[in-house]
């Protein structure tokens, strides 16, 4: 049993693959918001950590819903506020399994499509989420994972909609879409 751990341990130390850790300081996470059917405004969160378990293959990824940057500060505090009820729910969490074998036989240049399939935890409720991504193995041995096509959070379905409906009464507006897309451009290294 001790050679088998032995030997365990030496395979994943040669992929290339450790506690991948994200670099959130080359990190990007966005939500798009429409706005009256034509109107689209990008949010960026500023606060997004996240970690590839190098045993089991789960990542995550943890994003401070208080970190949300529009551009405008009234419009950042109502989304805290209204939507993300930040008070109550600091963070929204996505974790999906990650095929270690495929993306540790990466080499430098190398790219892979990966769909990312898990699981969003967003103001309490936990919902499945579908991303397609590209996978790229950097010169320095980090991993890129960037979106091809953006995921979409139902809002309904996080039990988000009534916060919607605020936010749309104190713009003034006649809809705020319920379907949001999701981009992302992460390191792990």
């Amino acid at each position: 049993m001790k050679k088998l751990f032995c030997a365990a341990a030496l395979a994943l130390a040669a992929s290339g693959l450790n506690a991948l850790e994200m670099d959130s300081s080359r990190s990007t996470l966005n939500i798009t918001s429409v706005k009256n059917d034509r109107f689209a405004e990008l949010f960026t969160f500023e606060k997004v950590a996240g970690s590839i378990d190098d045993a089991s293959g789960k990542a995550t990824i943890e994003i401070a819903l208080d970190s949300i940057n529009s551009g405008i500060e009234i419009r950042d505090e109502r989304m805290r506020k209204y939507l993300f009820d930040t008070a109550q729910y600091k963070t929204a969490n996505f974790v999906a399994d990650v095929d270690l074998e495929s993306v540790s036989a990466l080499k430098a240049g190398e790219q892979q499509a990966v769909e990312l399939k898990g699981e969003l935890t967003l103001n309490g409720n936990t919902v499945p989420m579908v991303f397609q991504t590209q996978v790229t193995r950097l010169s320095g041995g980090e991993l890129s994972v960037a979106t091809v096509a953006p995921g979409f959070i139902d809002v309904t379905r996080h039990k988000l909609a009534p916060g919607i409906g605020k936010l749309r009464s104190l713009a003034g507006l006649n809809n705020i879409s319920l379907a949001v897309p999701v981009t992302f451009s992460v390191i792990f290294k």
